[in-house]
Order: structure tokens, then C-alpha cells, then sequence
């Protein structure tokens, strides 16, 4: 796999150029691995380039940051469970709350270790995965102010759909508003207010507030076509021809025998499978790039092994064939198989060698 980090920065400086606003931060989004390009190179390489904090999915992934050297605001934005309220204090975490007994747990942490907890309320507008609900938003942020060495910094929500549904969208964020207003009139006030990803920061001025959450523009992967023609894919990945052999035509292909050719057949086989996270149910519909040429994957992809119909192909030992990338585009390969192009990021395996590019 290779990381281009040229094209991160790029990225990320076509999304501050669609803020058009220095005031609103900017957080990468690297949770999952900084999805799958490499949690602590590309959060090390974005903070000096274009972003202002990282947000991360879970407790372990805040502390590799931290334990990596980086000192920067780090945001959770998955729930924590009371028992890893220790970690986010010590490691200086924001942790995102929806109820009392996890901020109880934070405040207990923050006491023992003569801290401050930091704590982000999630709100729940219409995503239905965590947040609470905007009745109990005025009560729940009351009692958590109440708490000794506890710090009410932030206040957030997540879209369900920004991409491609304006009317949801739209209504997430009157309730998120109207949490805002009930806030305020109460006199609870936050110095982060937080909605937008990546679809919300480019096309809902109203969702920036202080801070906006950038992840599928970031890597150059996302769907909505929110960059244009101008967003650069972050990630490629390349695997080389390991066999080659011609097969006449009747010949059963790969485990099972799925495909068989119909005509005399070069078959190159690819050193890469689902062992390293290219996906199964890509066989005998995925395609790669080889020589400047396109290929179809033919047959069952196996653990270790893709086979493809190099017929057509100058192609010799070693050549290297692109998987996914500017050539074969991870949204193509999702639109094949129904899913989203994150899932394949997210799935390439450790024994995928990463290589961090920083020349442009």
C-alpha cells in the first residue's frame, strides 16, 4: 500500500478552502487506523498540515497517539465505558458522554489523579447510535458541571446521511440548534460545538460551528463528489504477478471452479486475497489496473492468491498489477459489491506492507 501524503495535505487544504473560515478548527478523522492508511504517521504528518486536533474512535487509539508523541487535542467520538474513564484522564482524552454514570466515572478518575477530565455531550438528533436525548440534554449538562475536576468543554451530534439527504440533514440540526438555544437560556455555554463531517463542513455552513470533523475528503475516498475533480486519492494499493501460465479454452478457474475460460487464457496470479483484506465477494467481479491495461478478477479470490485474465496484456513476472487506487477507484470496486469504499480501506491486513510517500 502506498500513502501519499502530499495529497492528504492537498485535501485537506481544498476542505479549509471551502470553509473559507479561519476560526473553525479542523479535526482529522483516523479512527480505524486513520482508515486503514496508518494511524500515527498520517494523524503525525496531518497535524502539521492542515488540521488542528485528531479524532479517534476509541480509547487505545487516543493513548497510541499519545504514546506516539503527538500532544495535540484528541477527541473521542465513539462511546467509552466507565471502566476506561482512568486512560482518557491520564492520557488526555476528550471523551464524549451521553449519561451520568459515565461522567461520574471520569470525574472519580480526574479527582485520583489531580486532573481535569475533559468531556464532550453527545447528542442524539437522528443517527440512533449513542448521544442523549435532546429532553435530557439542559439536566445532563447541569449535573455534569456539578462535578468536581470535570471540564464541559464540548457539545456535539453525528449526521446520518449529509451526503446525500439535505431534508435530514436539516432537521438534525434544528434539534442540535434547539439543544444549543435550551443551553444557553439556561446559562450553559460550551467552548466546542461540534456537527459536521466531512459532507456537513463542505455543504452546510450552518453545521461548522467551532469545529468540523474530516475524515472520507481527507483520504480523497468519499462518494459525494465534495471536492470535485480537484480531491486526490490518499491510498493505493498494489500487489505484483507472482505465476503466469496460459490455459486453454474449457479450463475451471481457482477453488471450486466459478469461472471457466471460453478461449485460450493467460491467467496471472496476484500475490494478494482475502488474507489481506481484498475482498471475496470481489471474485469474478473485480478488476485491476496492469501495464496501463484493465483485468477481470476471475474465479473464487482465495486466501493468499487473485487470479486475473491477462490476455490481452504485455505482462511478465513481478509487473505490478494497482487493486485500488486513481486507475481502479474504491468507489468503483464498492458500487460492484454494494458496501462503501471505507470498508476496503479499513480491512487491508497489517501484512500489507505501508509505504508513506512524501514527495508529491
Amino acid at each position: 500500500m502506498e500513502v501519499d501524503l502530499p495529497a492528504l495535505a492537498g485535501n485537506l487544504a481544498l476542505v479549509r478552502a471551502a470553509i473559507a473560515d479561519p476560526k473553525v478548527r479542523v479535526a482529522l478523522v483516523a479512527k480505524a487506523d486513520a482508515y486503514g492508511h496508518g494511524l500515527v504517521p498520517v494523524s503525525r504528518f496531518a497535524l502539521q498540515n492542515g488540521a488542528d486536533w485528531v479524532a479517534v474512535a476509541t480509547v487505545q487509539e487516543g493513548v497510541a497517539l499519545r504514546d506516539a508523541g503527538v500532544e495535540k487535542p484528541i477527541a473521542i467520538i465513539s462511546p467509552i465505558l466507565p471502566i476506561e474513564a482512568e486512560q482518557a484522564v491520564f492520557y488526555r482524552l476528550r471523551a464524549p458522554v451521553e449519561c451520568f454514570e459515565t461522567a461520574q466515572a471520569l470525574s472519580r478518575a480526574a479527582v485520583e489523579q489531580n486532573s481535569t477530565a475533559t468531556i464532550h455531550l453527545e447528542i442524539e438528533t437522528g443517527l440512533a447510535r449513542f448521544g442523549c436525548l435532546p429532553a435530557d440534554a439542559v439536566g445532563l449538562a447541569a449535573q455534569i458541571r456539578s462535578l468536581p475536576s470535570v471540564g464541559l468543554e464540548g457539545i456535539s451530534t453525528h449526521f446520518s446521511n449529509s451526503g446525500r439527504d439535505p431534508e435530514t440533514t436539516h432537521c438534525q440540526l434544528e434539534r442540535f440548534h434547539a439543544v444549543l438555544d435550551s443551553c444557553r437560556g439556561a446559562g450553559i455555554t460550551f467552548e466546542v460545538v461540534h456537527a459536521a463531517n466531512s459532507a456537513g463542513a463542505v455543504r452546510y455552513p450552518e453545521s461548522r460551528h467551532d469545529l468540523v470533523r474530516v475524515g472520507l475528503a481527507a483520504y480523497g475516498i468519499e462518494p459525494y463528489g465534495l471536492l470535485g475533480d480537484d480531491g486526490r486519492a490518499v491510498m493505493s494499493w498494489k500487489a505484483r504477478v507472482m505465476a503466469l501460465r496460459e490455459l486453454p479454452a474449457g479450463s475451471p478457474i481457482s477453488y471450486s471452479g466459478t469461472y471457466v475460460t471460453t478461449r485460450t487464457t493467460r491467467v496471472a496470479t496476484l500475490g494478494v486475497g482475502y488474507g489481506d483484506g481484498y475482498p471475496r465477494s470481489l471474485s469474478n467481479k473485480g478488476v485491476v489496473e496492469l501495464n496501463g491495461r484493465e483485468c477481470p478478477v476471475i474465479g473464487l479470490v482465495c486466501m493468499d492468491q487473485v487470479l486475473v485474465d491477462a490476455t490481452d496484456v504485455p505482462v511478465q513476472l513481478g509487473d505490478e498489477a494497482t487493486l485500488m487506487g486513481r486507475a481502479v477507484p474504491a468507489q468503483r470496486l464498492a458500487d460492484l459489491i454494494d458496501t462503501t469504499p471505507h470498508e476496503f480501506t479499513t480491512r487491508i491486513m497489517s501484512r500489507v506492507p505501508r509505504r508513506y510517500l512524501f514527495g508529491v
